[in-house]
């Protein structure tokens, strides 16, 4: 029997579903941030192929009652909507408890279908995408060559809510360097506000050297953010929202404030309230935090007041300040925020 081929990419929210592959890589692959396909030729799979991954996962997981499956590589909106509708059946028949079933999704994919083919592969269970928007400001989708604008954005978004999809929104903090950070938070905020997603997904950039922005970073036509700036601007950004039902969340350990999560219509100021905790902090103690989180030694604000835990990031401070005593720490957490992604 041959081996389930699985990619190598789902978001954080589907670590317990079912992951079927149906293309190889991302069709676009020319995004100055991302580096997770560039090694990797895309390709469509065959849906005999596709299939028959199905059916062995349903022999292999058995026993396992799977309610969500994730639709892997980069971008499932890509293919024809009879191929999708084919895999869609298939699912549904070898899994039929599935109740959500979700991929990844850019802009100008989903606006290149219709609106009742979205509403028919909605019907056939295709009903959460994750969508990569990044930004709302057009200058900074054009530095990051993300290949559409934002009203590209703005149109998938409506289109896929209007299809009864779950939306969720991905959006970058400090995408936009120094130079656009007031531009990224307004222009992102406007652009969700008319879109109002199910979930906005709050992701802090980290920049790869190896990356076009990297080279960006190094021509010093782009400035990195200290981590509280990134904080003042997700400050800014959710100020900016207006109330909605949608969930904001900090979901991944790359997000230094993982506690700023909650519905924009119920829990948007208490939010709030923890972004203005940290920035209140003083100025030692803020970047103890920093470099703690950044360690894996804190994981909420709260485990500041720890003793043994604020011990151990002092200790740990102090090692790196005698290593390095002109370590620039905005270079030293954007290093690690990248390692982790």
């Amino acid at each position: 029997m041959k081996n389930v081929e699985i990619g190598p990419i789902r978001p954080p929210s589907e670590n317990s579903s079912l992951l079927i592959r149906v293309t190889r890589g991302c069709h676009w692959n020319k995004c100055y941030f991302c580096g997770l396909y560039k090694s990797m030729q895309f390709s469509m799979r065959p849906i005999e192929e596709t299939i028959e991954d199905i059916a062995m996962q349903a022999q292999i997981y058995h026993e396992k009652n799977f309610t969500s499956c994730f639709l892997q590589d980069g971008d499932a909106l890509v293919l024809k909507t009879d191929y999708l509708l084919h895999i869609l059946d298939a699912l549904n028949c070898y899994f039929p408890n599935l109740q959500y079933i979700t991929t990844y999704a850019r802009a100008d994919s989903i606006t290149r279908k219709t609106l009742s083919e979205l509403q028919a592969l909605r019907q056939a269970g295709l009903n959460h995408l994750y969508c990569g928007m990044e930004t709302g400001s057009d200058q900074i989708l054009k530095l990051i060559n993300k290949g559409f604008q934002a009203d590209t954005v703005v149109e998938s978004g409506c289109m896929a809510k209007e299809a009864g999809m779950i939306l969720s929104e991905f959006i970058l903090l400090g995408i936009g360097g120094k130079e656009l950070s007031e531009e990224n938070a307004a222009a992102t905020a406007e652009a969700l506000n008319i879109i109002r997603p199910d979930y906005i997904r709050v992701h802090a950039t980290g920049i790869k050297p190896e990356s076009k922005l990297g080279e960006f970073v190094r021509n010093g036509s782009f400035t990195l953010q200290s981590e509280e700036e990134i904080v003042v601007e997700q400050k800014s950004f959710l100020q900016q929202l207006q109330p909605m039902d949608s969930f904001y969340i900090n979901e991944h350990i790359i997000n230094l404030l993982l506690e700023v999560r909650g519905n924009l219509q119920t829990d948007k100021a208490q939010m709030l309230s923890v972004i203005e905790r940290f920035l209140q902090l003083p100025p030692d103690e803020k970047l103890l935090f920093t470099v703690g989180r950044r360690l894996n030694i804190f994981f909420l604000l709260d485990d500041l007041k720890k003793p043994a835990l604020h011990r151990q990031a002092e200790e740990s401070m102090q090692k790196i300040l005698r290593e390095n005593p002109n370590i620039d720490f905005a270079v030293l957490c954007n290093y690690i925020r990248q390692s982790q992604i």
